[in-house]
């Protein structure tokens, strides 16, 4: 690798870890407002207990922390699935980019298999079919554990809601 390619593979390195903090940064933003509203909804409520409590307002009290727990429930499940489509979103990305890369490596290899392939003809076809195949099943192995991956948590998150719907249902009717 000379100067110049070394030049150019760090710019693009640069810009891979530049696009990717961006990407961390963006992903800390959509949950920091998520974080925000949930203060300010948290602030409202105790500001409201505050009230029927100085009013000795007991049934009052009693009503808005039921309905404050029904609503933690709902925002706690939203923030969920807010979570867990930043991590897939991030997820993919990172998949992406190792997958991207993986090309890479596959076709400089390929490259240097045929720069081999002139200097030593004596089978080096043989050898050249094998690493390609060797690195074809590779990246067809990558993206089958990729979809396998994606498979198990989207079963994994179903089950869970599956879960939570019937635990619930389990409660409305003891009471």
């Amino acid at each position: 690798m000379d100067a110049q390619e070394l030049q150019k593979w760090q710019r693009e390195k640069a810009k891979e870890l530049f696009d990717y903090s961006h990407t961390l940064l963006e992903a800390a933003k959509k949950l920091s407002e998520h974080h925000m509203a949930e203060i300010e909804w948290g602030m409202k409520n105790a500001l409201d207990s505050a009230k029927s409590a100085a009013k000795n307002d007991l049934g009052k009290l009693k009503d808005l922390q039921e309905e404050a727990t029904k609503e933690t429930a709902k925002r706690a499940a939203a923030y969920q699935k807010k979570v867990k489509a930043v991590l897939k979103e991030l997820g993919e990305g990172a998949a992406d980019e190792t997958e991207k890369h993986l090309e890479k490596v596959r076709s400089s290899l390929v490259t240097w298999l045929e720069d081999a392939e002139n200097k030593i003809p004596a089978h080096a076809d043989k050898l050249s079919k094998v690493v390609h195949e060797m690195s074809t099943t590779g990246q067809n192995m990558f993206k089958e554990g990729r979809r396998i991956v994606n498979q198990v948590a989207e079963t994994a998150e179903k089950n869970i809601d599956d879960l939570v719907k019937k635990s619930g249902g389990k409660k409305k009717a003891d009471e």
